[in-house]
Order: C-alpha cells, then sequence, then structure tokens
C-alpha cells in the first residue's frame, strides 16, 4: 500500500508540474540580427534593365542573379523584374533594401533558390515593396510559393519599411526557418502573410498581416524541435481568414503587442501553447 500510495504521489506531482517554455534563446542569430553594412554591390532596377556596379550579378533582361556571397544594395523601380539568389548551402548574403520597387508579372519578386542564410535588411528611411503575379508561369525547377520566397533560411531586420502583396499563395515565406527582428512590414496574401515551413520566429519590427488562411503559419510536423512560432517582441497586427497564430507543434509567445480579428483560431499548434498574459488583443 505504502508503495502504491507513493506511485500515485508522484503522479500527482508530475502532473501539477507545468510544462517548461522551451528555450529560444539562441534563436536568432548575430547574422539574423546584423541591420548594417559597409561596402556592397550596388544593384539599380528600371523597366529598361538592371544596373551592375559590383561583383557576384549577372542579369538578364530585367533579371539580376545573385551567385555570390556578400552584401548587395537594392534600389530603383520594376514593372516586370526579379531577384533570384542562387549560393552554396554553406553562404550567406545579405540584401540591403534601399528604396526598392519590385513586380513581377509571371513569378515572385524575390526568390532564394539555395543559401546557408539570407538576410533582408530594410535600409533607415526606406520604402521598399513587391508585388507577385496571380499565376506564376516562369520556369523553375521548384516553383517558388510565396511573393518574397527562400527555399532556405530569411531573416528580416532593419529599421526601414517593406510591404509585401502577394497575390499568388503565400506573402512571406521560407521553406526553412523565418525570423523577423525589425522594419515596418506589410503583408497581404490570400493564403498565409507569413509561412515558414520549420520555424517562424519574431523579435521585433511593426507587422500588419491580412491572410485569406493564417497569419502566421510554421507547417514541419515531422521533425522534434521545428514546427513551431515563437513571438518575443513587435507589434502585430493580424487579420486572418483563419487561424491567426498557426502551429503543427508548439507556439511560445513571451512579449509583444499582438491585434487579433481571426475567423479561426487566435492561437492553434497541436503541441504546447505558452502565451505570456495581456499579449494578445481582440480588435
Amino acid at each position: 500500500m505504502k508503495k502504491l500510495a507513493a506511485i500515485l504521489l508522484s503522479l500527482c506531482l508530475l502532473t501539477a508540474i507545468p510544462a517548461l517554455a522551451a528555450d529560444y534563446s539562441d534563436v536568432f542569430t548575430n547574422f539574423d540580427k546584423r541591420d548594417s553594412w559597409t561596402e556592397a554591390a550596388t544593384v539599380t532596377f528600371s523597366d529598361e534593365g538592371v544596373l551592375v556596379n559590383g561583383s557576384g550579378v549577372s542579369v538578364d533582361g530585367t533579371t539580376a542573379y545573385i551567385s555570390q556571397p556578400g552584401i548587395y544594395m537594392l534600389s530603383g523601380s520594376c514593372q516586370n523584374g526579379q531577384i533570384v539568389v542562387e549560393v552554396s548551402k554553406e553562404e550567406k548574403v545579405q540584401l540591403v533594401l534601399g528604396g526598392l520597387t519590385l513586380a513581377c508579372a509571371d513569378s515572385a519578386p524575390l526568390y532564394v533558390i539555395s543559401a546557408d542564410k539570407v538576410s533582408l535588411t530594410l535600409a533607415p528611411g526606406s520604402v521598399n515593396s513587391f508585388t507577385d503575379s496571380a499565376v506564376y508561369s516562369r520556369p523553375f525547377e521548384k516553383a517558388p510559393n510565396a511573393c518574397i520566397c527562400s527555399r532556405d533560411d530569411l531573416s528580416i531586420n532593419g529599421s526601414g519599411e517593406l510591404i509585401v502583396t502577394g497575390l499568388n499563395n503565400n506573402g512571406i515565406g521560407s521553406k526553412n526557418d523565418l525570423r523577423i527582428l525589425g522594419g515596418t512590414i506589410s503583408v497581404t496574401a490570400p493564403k498565409n502573410a507569413l509561412k515558414g515551413n520549420d520555424s517562424v520566429a519574431i523579435g521585433g519590427g511593426v507587422l500588419t498581416l491580412n491572410a485569406g488562411k493564417d497569419g502566421i503559419k510554421a507547417e514541419n510536423a515531422e521533425d522534434a524541435g521545428k514546427g513551431y512560432v515563437y513571438i518575443a517582441d513587435g507589434a502585430l497586427d493580424i487579420t486572418a481568414g483563419d487561424d491567426a497564430i498557426q502551429a503543427q507543434q508548439d507556439v511560445t509567445i513571451t512579449g509583444g503587442s499582438i491585434q487579433v480579428a481571426a475567423e479561426g483560431k487566435t492561437v492553434n499548434s497541436k503541441g504546447t501553447q505558452d502565451v505570456a498574459s495581456g499579449v494578445i488583443g481582440q480588435k
């Protein structure tokens, strides 16, 4: 009887102890946070073509192909242009947006095919906008699925403004991890506004998200330690046709301010939900 009582007491104690929040202390790398730059190759778009000053970029019409690691300053305006990044899986690229308006008539205006990490730095005082097409017909071995699309890790930092108008699928998407640390960012998309297959982590910025489906989504349901959404800071305004925040595994929100109008759930996950009190409000 004593042994049975001890077992029952142990079970009661275990069920009474709340699950510890996941440790995201190192989720934002130094590269993710780096919003400064020194020398950079410059890439200037116009409807007539792309002017490049520096190495690492080749041009075909109004498409710029970045094939070397480094820092690139992007600016100008083009109604049918595209940036394609394809470097090795061990190489990093920092794209500094210094006042760029880029639309693409048959695909995504920014497509990262391969890299270790790519960051978008929103230069101070800059206004940058990306608009894709409703139908993607430009040939790629693997087609993009977002207006700003990366098949590897993608981070956004800086203090400028970014406007993303998705007409085809998702707004900003990464097949791996998506990190946002700064900027004034507005995203409209028919499906998900922000989508990271492995994770979405937000550590700052002012974000306005309008989504036909989920506002923020992490999709990986199979790999342990992935498929999560983590929000530590930032001011978020989310309007969603389905869930505001959706994760296949865990959702952890420790800070920031989030205003939500969602037809689905405010927070939806198959794993744990650790949400700080007072962070989320209804619009």
